[in-house]
């Protein structure tokens, strides 16, 4: 797939559009979760409400790093900002892990302490289950509004927010049954909240985990795929008179791709010439890649014709 063909100002702009509504959206959620599970004594409602509170905080650092990986390249950025985006999704992804830690400590303990008696929760109330069902129905629309923008922008961040709403979306299934059974099951039962708080907690660490080892990946300078360097290549061999490639090193920032090319030609070929063949190389490569992406081709003379 290849990366977004916008410029930075109108990706930033959609970006920052999706994660806005996110945004606005986890902080109604946290008001009525916290209020909900406060007044009607459910323990997964108050860990769902914990849970929207780290969503709306990742929300405001995406809002913060994708504003300044939008800023073009200056003098002290020659690539740009777009590793502030990734930046954006290690810190997010670091967030959900914590959260989802602390979660699962206080589900475990709440589990213990009514296996042993010493601890005694009451019963949920039924406005717990219906708060439940309509937070699932807004985060399945934010799940797939912001995958589908994610992958039309090709943002690490936006894809980052996707995956937390659908995590969201699994662990909010979790917490109905797990209020419902506590609600209409007798108190042998009352295990269930606690543990479908430990749920969503166990949801939040695996997809906290999924964010951060790409973004962590990408920070540290990983190629890209084995599939995207075989277009590359393709496009590159299929070039007029370009006789091979000696070496070639890519890496991803933030939404665009860079490209470093030692590229093999006839020794006796002019440097206008060879110019001209590293242009067209160029234009191909961000017709399929985009405008933003990052090039540099070094020619060189092929073994028979360097003499």
């Amino acid at each position: 797939m290849a990366p977004n063909k916008s410029t930075y100002p109108e990706r930033t702009k959609k970006i920052l559009r999706v994660t806005l509504l996110g945004s606005a959206s986890n902080a109604l959620l946290v008001l009525l979760k916290l209020f909900v599970g406060i007044v009607g004594h459910s323990s997964a409602m108050i860990a769902e409400a914990i849970n929207s509170i780290s969503d709306f905080l990742t929300d405001i650092i995406a809002l913060i790093f994708i504003r300044i990986s939008g800023k073009p390249q200056d003098k002290d950025h020659h690539y740009g900002h777009g590793k502030f985006e990734t930046l954006a999704s290690v810190v997010m992804a670091v967030v959900m892990i914590s959260v989802g830690v602390l979660l699962l400590y206080n589900s475990i303990i709440s589990i213990i302490g009514l296996g042993m008696g010493t601890l005694q929760l009451p019963r949920p109330s039924r406005m717990t289950l219906i708060v439940a069902f309509v937070s699932l129905l807004i985060k399945l629309f934010l799940y797939r509004y912001t995958y589908q923008w994610a992958g039309l922008l090709k943002s690490s961040a936006l894809k980052a927010k996707a995956l937390d709403h659908r995590s969201d979306t699994l662990a909010l299934i979790a917490v109905l049954i797990g209020i419902a059974g506590a609600i209409f099951l007798d108190e042998r039962w009352l295990f269930l909240e606690p543990l479908a708080a430990g749920v969503v907690s166990l949801f939040i660490i695996h997809m906290g985990w999924s964010v951060l080892r790409p973004a962590f990946n990408e920070l540290t300078e990983e190629c890209l795929s084995p599939e995207i360097e075989g277009e590359i290549t393709e496009i590159v061999l299929s070039t007029h008179r370009v006789e091979g490639i000696h070496r070639m090193r890519t890496r991803s920032i933030g939404g665009s791709y860079a490209i470093e090319i030692d590229l093999l030609v006839d020794g006796r070929m002019s440097v206008a010439e060879g110019h001209d063949i590293t242009l067209i190389i160029e234009r191909e490569l961000r017709a399929r890649y985009g405008t933003t992406t990052h090039i540099a081709i070094h020619i060189e003379p092929s073994s028979h014709g360097h003499y």
